[in-house]
């Protein structure tokens, strides 16, 4: 369901900064917004023409948000339009918005934990967001995309999966997991290593496994010989 604009770890430079998207013509939906998003934006020509630009962001760390205003101010002032952010503490986004010069009347935000898109060209979007384990310096979330009939969790950067999710996909509620893995495997760990993945995924429900966020710790085999998936870069 999710093409990938990269799928490395803050430190995994060579696989860019994790960050997915959905488009059909000239809408994008956008999830998260890391240093190598912008650049690789323009290069595959994904913001050529859009017009509806919604973006999706699971937390504050500079690999998540490092391009978010060249984003914006692109929308803004090449593509002539305000794209909409979701993110569920406002204030967080706002103030750092405002330190890098990005004004309120450039872009608009939704910071409920629920919210709905009905867009002519991706058709009926519902995003719940839900808080994840992963640092103490910031919040962090999660989210359920239910996507004309299609439903789907991404992770965000978390070191672990609720037992929430987990049922979800147990019962079929949700289809597919985007997961947040790495190879370093530590106590207080702030992402989920391999190990623990395989200890909380039973192994009839991994192929619907998507692992993503991959540190240089971690080899994509690895992961297909335990029965999970790896995402792909997108290259157009």
């Amino acid at each position: 369901m999710l093409s990938f604009i990269g799928i490395g770890s803050a430190f995994n430079t060579e696989k860019l900064n994790t960050s997915a998207f959905i488009k059909n013509d000239n809408s994008l939906l956008l999830i998260d917004c890391g240093g190598t998003v912008f650049h690789k934006l323009q290069k595959l020509n994904l913001v050529d023409g859009i017009e509806n630009l919604y973006i999706i962001l699971t937390h504050t760390h500079p690999d998540h948000i490092g391009s978010l205003g060249e984003v914006i101010f692109y929308s803004y002032y090449i593509l002539k339009h305000k794209p909409t952010i979701f993110f569920p503490k406002k204030e967080l986004i706002e103030g750092f918005l405002i330190s890098i010069g990005v004004s309120a009347e450039m872009y608009k935000i939704n910071s409920f934990e629920e919210a709905e898109v009905n867009d002519e060209k991706l058709g009926e979007l519902d995003i719940e967001f839900m808080p994840v384990s992963h640092v103490q310096t910031i919040p962090a979330y999660g989210f359920i995309i239910r996507l004309n009939g299609k439903v789907f969790y991404y992770s965000g950067d978390s070191n672990d999966i609720s037992k929430t999710i987990l049922e979800k996909l147990k019962n079929g509620e949700i289809s597919v997991i985007y997961q947040d893995t790495c190879g370093l495997d530590y106590e207080g760990n702030s992402h989920l290593s391999l190990r623990r993945l395989c200890e909380i995924i039973p192994q009839e429900f991994r192929n619907k496994v998507y692992c993503m966020h991959l540190d240089e710790h971690i080899k994509e085999k690895e992961i297909q010989n335990n029965g999970f998936n790896v995402v792909k870069i997108y290259e157009g």
